[in-house]
């Protein structure tokens, strides 16, 4: 899938810079604004579902971090009573989350540092279809960088609140087991 929407993304960014190289160089016809438009539309797209992929990528390391967490506190409390064995059980499930959530928060890294060149393409597009004389039309509102940027700030925002929660929930099941255990 990442691949997929990486080749989309290309080929409606080579495809707007053909037509507009072509446009500047007298080559053929003026360049057909509805196709740079269906590039941008497709950039945008590829855009969308990379920014999708990050906020998934980032749920799965929050996720990971927690079970990491959830698996030290299984530990200590199995040392606590003596049980090596569970406590090494722990410990090392402990290790793989921990080296999930690292894969994954570099993966998110990843992905935010390429999301803001595609941004930066897109807003080149974007700003040079919108110089074009034949481009008459605007873009829709929705199409907006502050509205996209709108968009990323409230998936961060839900993100926090959904992490938040998760973690209240895991404190009550941690507080559970304890006065189980008493």
């Amino acid at each position: 899938m990442f691949e997929d929407w990486k080749q989309a993304w290309r080929q409606a960014v080579e495809n707007f810079r053909r037509e507009l190289r072509e446009s500047e160089a007298g080559e053929g016809a003026p360049p057909d604004v509805r196709a740079m438009r269906r590039d941008v539309v497709s950039a945008r797209g590829a855009l969308d579902k990379l920014e999708a992929e990050l906020i998934r990528t980032r749920k799965e390391a929050t996720a990971e971090r927690e079970q990491e967490t959830i698996c030290r506190r299984r530990e200590g409390l199995a040392r606590n009573i003596g049980d090596e064995e569970t406590a090494g059980l722990a410990a090392e499930f402990a290790v793989r989350h921990g080296e999930r959530a690292g894969v994954l928060e570099r993966k998110a890294e990843v992905l935010d540092q390429e999301r803001e060149l595609l941004r930066r393409d897109l807003l080149g597009m974007e700003d040079t279809l919108s110089q074009h004389p034949n481009a008459a039309e605007t873009f829709a509102s929705t199409d907006r960088p502050d509205v996209l940027e709108e968009r990323v700030q409230q998936d961060r925002e839900f993100a926090t609140l959904d992490r938040e929660a998760r973690e209240r929930a895991a404190e009550q099941r941690l507080e559970e087991l304890k006065k189980k255990m008493r």
